[in-house]
C-alpha cells in the first residue's frame, strides 16, 4: 500500500499552537480500513474502528517491528497485527488472545490525538504551545 508523504502544517487551536497535522482526507480512510501515513520523522497509520473512530498510531507492532499499514488489519475496535496476532485498541494498549480465548496484556504502542476537521483527518505529533 502506498504511503502519503505530507508537509507539516500548523494549524491554530484556540488561538495557540497546538501541534496538528494533517495526515490524509478522511475519505480515505473507510470504516475498518488502515492507511499508513507520514509526518516528518513520524511512520504512522491511520485506521478507522468498525464504529467509525479514527486512531492515529505508531505504524511498527512493538513486538517484532511489523508494519501495521501493510500487516494490520482492523478487528472490531482493534487493529491485529497478522503477523504474530498481536492487538491493539484506540488507547494503544496491547494484547494477545491465545488459543484458550484468554486475554493476556503485551506491549502497548504510541497513539495520538486525532480529529476530523473539514475533512481532513489531522493529529496532534507535538504540541508546542
Amino acid at each position: 500500500m502506498p504511503v502519503l508523504s505530507v508537509v507539516v502544517e500548523r494549524c491554530t487551536d484556540r488561538g495557540t499552537r497546538a501541534g496538528w497535522v494533517v495526515l490524509l482526507r478522511g475519505d480515505e480512510v473507510g470504516v475498518g480500513r488502515v492507511r499508513a501515513a507520514e509526518a516528518g520523522a513520524s511512520d504512522l497509520v491511520v485506521w478507522r474502528t468498525f464504529a467509525g473512530q479514527v486512531c492515529v498510531m505508531e505504524a511498527r507492532c512493538p513486538h517484532l517491528w511489523s508494519h501495521l499499514g501493510a500487516e494490520g488489519v482492523v478487528d472490531g475496535d482493534e487493529l491485529l497485527c497478522t503477523a504474530h496476532f498481536w492487538r491493539f485498541d484506540t488507547s494503544g494498549a496491547g494484547s494477545k488472545v491465545n488459543v484458550s480465548g484468554r486475554r493476556d496484556r503485551k506491549g502497548d504502542i504510541a497513539v495520538y490525538e486525532c480529529r476530523e476537521r473539514n475533512g481532513m483527518i489531522e493529529a496532534r505529533l507535538a504540541n508546542d504551545g
